[in-house]
């Protein structure tokens, strides 16, 4: 009689415990098994969008040409599916061939149309542009590493720039040997600043002429000398850092040309 009760005891201890590890098991889901941790893992790999990567900014690359040196190709992608694309065929000393389009995203990865025409498709990996078919024609896996574009830092992200957006500025250029840099504010002045100079250029806004590739601000300096500011609409790289910009600007001052880039701040004070 008293095994039996013995062992009625057991299953009761045994009952009980069993009741209670179950309850914490529910009430504690971060304590789980090996299996469920993998899903954990996955599920935080698709949270932060390590598959979900849409192409903005600047990508660059050197594709194949069959009668040329290599084609340079740049793509500016801005968040509102729009792209710029210019195309320099190195060895032809022709200008760059610049074209406008929409993107958009299906599970491939990524289509470029020009006037509602499929023009190429690209694939995202990591940090790169891979084109995998361009006007129609599959481009083989085989040679993938040859199509490839590489993300590039964009000019505008600058941070001290953009305090001097807050500060009013609308428009910045700058260039090198020697080192020089504009400043357009298009309610009050255009600045023009060289590095071998102690005082900056300070001039009164003038109104600019606008033309479907440039902007061009011209004027006379206190002194009598002509300053003409010229703002194209072609990508630039500063050849100092990594970084590509939109704009190219000239300036000509005292029958001297100093080429750089530009960032336009605030586009709607041009209009």
């Amino acid at each position: 009689m008293k095994a039996l009760l013995l062992l009625l005891l057991v299953i009761v201890i045994a009952a009980v415990a069993w009741y209670f590890i179950s309850g914490y098991q529910s009430t504690h889901p971060d304590k789980i098994v090996t299996t469920d941790t993998l899903v954990i893992v996955k599920d935080s790999i698709i949270n932060a969008k390590a598959y979900d990567v849409i192409p903005i900014g600047f990508y660059q690359g050197v594709l194949p040409c069959t009668n040329c040196e290599g084609i340079q190709r740049t793509i500016m992608f801005s968040n509102d599916d729009h792209f710029i694309m210019e195309e320099l065929n190195w060895g032809k000393g022709i200008p760059a061939h610049k074209t406008e389009g929409t993107w958009e995203k299906n599970k491939d990865g990524f289509i470029l149309y020009i006037n509602k025409k499929v023009v190429s498709k690209y694939r995202l990996s990591k940090d790169s542009l891979i084109n995998i078919e361009n006007n129609g024609t599959r481009i083989p896996d085989s040679l993938s590493k040859e199509y490839v574009l590489f993300k590039k830092n964009t000019g505008p992200e600058n941070l001290s720039w953009k305090k001097r957006k807050s500060e009013g500025v609308d428009i910045i250029g700058n260039g090198g040997d020697p080192f020089w840099n504009v400043e357009i504010d298009n309610e009050k002045f255009i600045l023009f600043k060289l590095a071998s100079s102690e005082k900056p250029v300070i001039v009164p806004i003038e109104k600019p002429m606008i033309t479907k590739d440039s902007i061009v601000y011209s004027t006379v300096t206190d002194g009598g000398s002509n300053l003409k500011i010229s703002i194209y609409s072609k990508f630039c790289n500063d050849g100092v850092s990594d970084h590509i910009y939109e704009y190219k600007m000239t300036v000509l001052y005292k029958e001297q040309i100093y080429k750089g880039c530009a960032v336009i701040l605030n586009s709607a004070s041009l209009d």
